[in-house]
């Protein structure tokens, strides 16, 4: 999978440098948005100069959002346009070196494999690239970002977000666990379906001829049906991800006011601002560490169907 990235041009690194600097500059937009929800929540406790400020800090969290949003679009641009460059270059390289393959070769891929391997693996490897140059590059700068800003706002909240993060990563790896041998099979299968329809094409004649159509006809049934089961466990699987996550972003979220509900009614009369905004905060910063951890596990989702597509190694690409 990685030796296809020596494809990559350097005015497309400079491109990833660019991406990198934008989503840098998102990541803390939106990270300053929870202090500017801090500051309102305090100043609405406030009785002089609320509505300024209230204002003020609304307009500092409008900008910020039309900043991240205007990064985002540069970015997502940026990293379609070099996916959509890569991918037609090995798309050309592998054409090419079809084009000078010798008996031994010949004999080595079947015309069905090579159509799999121009269209629907390079479609995969672009996919990955084109999320993940985004994702890769996001994920862990605002996790440990706001890790870093939420560490200091109480450990029982810090304890609960932990736990919510440890369960989202053991459902992703028990996922990857059983859907990755599936992936592998249906490769396989995808190059069966193409070689029964090619076959179905070209022999159209010898087919009637020997009525073979019932024949034909049970043959990519049978190898449909096959891929049809396998590619439903891999989606079911998948699909499955979204209700846990949303489970355990309103879990997370009940646990933090919970938890702030209760340090509250502790607290004192000076303290309870303080620790109602902190909770606000918090809160936001845990969902952020939250949907970090979801953008990995995205990534994580997708390259072992992409890294099966990336085995170019015998066609030199």
């Amino acid at each position: 999978m990685f030796k296809l990235l020596k494809n990559l041009t350097k005015k497309d690194y400079a491109l990833i440098l660019i991406s990198t600097i934008l989503i840098v500059f998102q990541v803390w937009l939106d990270l300053k948005l929870p202090d500017y929800m801090a500051n309102i929540t305090s100043l609405i406790q406030s009785e002089e100069g609320a509505l300024g400020g209230i204002l003020k800090n609304g307009g500092y969290m409008l900008l910020c959002a039309g900043g991240s949003l205007i990064s985002a679009v540069i970015v997502g641009y940026i990293t379609s346009m070099i996916s959509a460059k890569f991918s037609s270059n090995i798309r050309k390289k592998l054409y090419d070196n079809v084009e000078n393959f010798g008996m031994e070769e010949i004999k080595k891929f079947s015309t069905s494999s090579l159509i799999t391997r121009t269209t629907n693996d390079i479609t995969n490897v672009q996919m990955l690239l084109s999320m993940g140059l985004q994702l890769l590059i996001k994920a862990p700068i605002t996790a440990i970002w706001a890790i870093f800003k939420i560490l200091n706002k109480g450990w029982q909240w810090s304890l609960i977000t932990g736990i919510a993060v440890f369960v989202l990563l053991f459902m992703v790896v028990l996922m990857m666990i059983l859907v990755i041998p599936k992936f592998k099979k249906v490769q396989k299968l995808i190059d069966k379906i193409n070689n029964t329809t090619r076959e179905q094409l070209t022999g159209i004649r010898v087919v009637r001829a020997f009525n073979a159509e019932g024949y034909q006809e049970k043959k990519f049934d049978k190898e449909n049906k096959e891929l049809t089961k396998i590619q439903m466990f891999n989606q079911r699987m998948m699909s499955i991800m979204s209700p846990v996550m949303y489970l355990i972003m309103n879990l997370l979220t009940l646990g933090i006011y919970f938890i702030g509900a209760s340090l509250i009614n502790e607290a004192g009369m000076l303290d309870k601002i303080d620790i109602f905004s902190n909770m606000v905060v918090f809160s936001s910063y845990a969902m952020q560490v939250i949907m970090a951890f979801l953008m990995l596990s995205m990534i994580f989702i997708m390259y072992p169907r992409a890294s099966v597509s990336a085995t170019m190694k015998s066609l030199k690409i």
